[in-house]
């Protein structure tokens, strides 16, 4: 009965509408077309606006204008290699119209809009902007309104804002909904929808109001109550269902604008993308919880001791077992105890790191640490000088015996501890089958649930190791210590060294050519003052000497890992894709996807030159000409996203599919709204029955 009352309303205002029209009313909205700069500069994008200032007691609609009315509509008429983005809409308000609720605005609204202008316009030159814009105002009656508004500009070298209106730009952005990259999720039961978004630091104390307006029309009950509670650094909204709505629908996409009491009501407008799964109350209907996150972390974390990355430092734990062979079978029980001490807690300080950059806003997911250009130039030294060390150029003292080289003596257990260290901190560039799901799911929980899942995930890596160093059998069939041992030490310098020519190779893609440089430079000062070192001269006065300026020469090269991140590391498409055999990717935008999608089916590869599983599928599977031969056969477009350094556009895109590091191959088909995942190890058949379905 609620909704024929609220259906008869709707066609009553419809009537209006058609009366108004023929009834010649004056105008009730008065347009303008503004500039926030006052000259065009060639290939620099900027912000126009269509301004509706809005008689006192009517109302212009919203993006989605809710139980009835239409939202503002533009045409622009552009010279040519002009392009104009979409309205960067404002906040609604909530407006009540007998037992319906409408999104919209009162008094002045800002709708703003980006235009790029091409780079070869020439200064001195005027350009005009033309634009139909069509509205529907709407106070006791509706009123469809249009007008045809120009805007002409100077092109300059150079511009400035226009101060007439500077003002109406920053009171607009403030009410623009930001995409911080929340993670949110939704279910959906008989009658009701239910929204949980992650917010990490959010206190139901000090929000006043909270509430949610979604992107698609047919999806909620814009009248209904929204329910909402706040509670352990997330909020849940509960809503009530669209009377139209179809199971289908999963498409939540919208706002919520959180009001704060803080002496004065502080709102925020934060856009968010739920996603079927994705939320923190993830259940057994095709979504995760607490103990199969548990199990897929303890599963992936097992697994990930095959991914190449690890094993380099996995081979010095072995080198570490066989030199422990006749001894004390408690004490080396132990040794593996403490390395497997090592590995979680390292997993756990990296989670809780993560987990508090993304809460202070960082736009990061696992692995963020090797987007750091100097985390990677310390690991290559680190791996550098493990190298010099197992080849015998030099034996590191005591007192730092537990890195290096030492991580394999026999000796103490802050050995067995630094290795898991370093495993941990080698094993965040991989992303092993089953973890993804299992880290995702526990960047969406609480504190407490993210330790206990990174918990879960360094003991299914730590305890391979820990099983054999419970088993009889195999220590027995170990060989015994022996002089064979010393070439075996030297020979698993050269693994090292290949990791450290890795390292310095995910550099260059990060910095470009002068971080290597950089690097470079650094190990060779690194090299000299241990030669230094070596040949400290008998005397006091020169053995001081000599030592500062060994120790300066180290400490140079530490200084030369202060390289930061360039644009110039671009990812293999174009002209640098053709030497390979595979198709030839286009570089990842999400206007590129949707445009793309348009025309057929769309493979995207997130990578990242740290991920090695990244570059082992890349030449194991997408480098083929099988591959090729598919995805030409198939119509199939390739993009390619690059996350070798820190990009919130790729995080957000992996936080969609509840990931939070690479790799991630996404098949979009024609017809379906979401992706189809693929699994994180590739071989070319896996990709050529993929595309065959299509």
């Amino acid at each position: 009965m609620k909704f024929v009352f609220r259906l008869i309303t709707v066609f009553a205002l419809l009537l209006t509408g058609i009366h108004a029209t023929y009834a010649d009313e004056e105008p009730q909205v008065f347009p303008e077309l503004v500039s926030e700069v006052t000259a065009i500069v060639p290939g620099q994008p900027f912000r126009v606006a269509l301004v509706q200032e809005i008689n006192p007691g009517w109302h212009t609609y919203w993006r989605t204008p809710g139980d009835s009315g239409a939202a503002t509509t533009l045409e622009w008429s552009l010279p040519t290699g002009f392009t104009a983005g979409e309205i960067a809409w404002p906040l609604p308000e909530r407006i009540v119209y007998g037992p319906l609720i409408n999104y919209g605005y009162h008094d002045r609204v800002v709708l703003p809009v980006v235009i790029t202008p091409p780079p070869d316009l020439t200064p001195g030159d005027q350009i005009t902007l033309d634009l139909a814009a069509e509205w529907l105002v709407c106070a006791d009656l509706c009123i469809p309104e249009d007008a045809d508004l120009s805007l002409t500009m100077d092109v300059a070298a150079s511009n400035e804002p226009d101060t007439r209106y500077a003002q109406w730009f920053a009171d607009t952005d403030v009410q623009v909904p930001m995409d911080v990259g929340l993670t949110s999720g939704v279910r959906f039961t008989d009658e009701q929808i239910v929204v949980t978004v992650q917010m990490p630091g959010v206190s139901g104390e000090r929000v006043s109001r909270l509430e949610y307006f979604p992107y698609y029309e047919s999806v909620i009950d814009y009248p209904a109550e929204q329910e909402v509670s706040i509670s352990n650094d997330r909020i849940e909204i509960t809503l009530a269902k669209a009377f139209d709505f179809e199971d289908g629908e999963k498409r939540l996409d919208g706002i919520i604008v959180i009001h704060e009491d803080a002496g004065e009501d502080i709102v925020t407008p934060i856009e968010i993308h739920p996603v079927m799964g994705a939320g923190p109350d993830a259940t057994t209907s095709g979504e995760m919880g607490l103990g199969l996150a548990v199990l897929f972390a303890l599963v992936g974390g097992a697994i990930l001791n095959l991914m190449p990355c690890v094993f380099p430092v996995l081979s010095i734990k072995i080198l570490s077992l066989v030199q422990q062979v006749g001894e004390d079978k408690r004490q080396v029980r132990a040794h593996g105890w403490v390395y497997l001490l090592g590995v979680t807690i390292s997993f756990v300080v990296i989670a809780l790191v993560l987990v508090a950059l993304r809460a202070a806003g960082e736009q990061i997911g696992w692995g963020f640490q090797l987007q750091s250009p100097m985390l990677v130039a310390l690991l290559a030294y680190l791996f550098f000088l493990i190298g010099l060390s197992l080849s015998g150029y030099f034996e590191i003292g005591n007192s730092l015996m537990n890195m290096g080289s030492g991580l394999a003596d026999k000796g103490g257990y802050g050995g067995s501890f630094a290795t898991g260290v370093l495993a941990t901190v080698v094993a965040a560039p991989c992303t092993a089958p089953f973890m993804a799901g299992a880290i995702g799911f526990a960047l969406t929980q609480n504190t407490a649930m993210v330790i206990i899942i990174f918990s879960a995930l360094g003991i299914g890596m730590a305890i391979p190791y820990v099983a054999l160093c419970y088993s009889p059998a195999l220590m027995e069939r170990l060989p015994r210590p022996g002089a064979w041992m010393v070439m075996l030490k030297e020979a698993l310098a050269f693994p090292m060294f290949a990791s450290t020519v890795w390292l310095v190779w995910v550099l260059s893609q990060q910095t470009g050519a002068n971080g290597v440089l950089s690097v470079l430079l650094g190990l060779v000062a690194i090299t000299f003052g241990i030669w230094l070192f070596r040949h400290l001269p008998s005397g006091t006065i020169g053995r001081g000497l000599v030592s500062v300026l060994a120790v300066a020469s180290i400490v140079s090269a530490l200084a030369l890992t202060t390289v930061e991140g360039s644009a110039g590391a671009e990812p293999t498409t174009g002209k640098a894709a053709a030497a390979v055999d595979g198709p030839v990717p286009e570089t990842y935008s999400p206007d590129r996807l949707a445009e793309l999608r348009t025309e057929g089916p769309v493979f995207v590869n997130f990578t990242a030159a740290w991920c090695i599983t990244c570059k082992v599928n890349e030449q194991v599977a997408l480098s083929s000409s099988g591959v090729a031969n598919a995805f030409a056969d198939g119509g199939v477009s390739y993009l390619k996203g690059d996350w070798t350094n820190e990009d919130p556009v790729i995080t957000n895109a992996l936080a969609e599919y509840e990931r939070s590091g690479v790799p991630l191959y996404l098949l979009y088909t024609p017809g379906e709204a979401r992706a189809r995942v693929l699994p994180q190890v590739l071989t070319e058949s896996i990709i050529i029955g993929e595309l065959s379905t299509l």
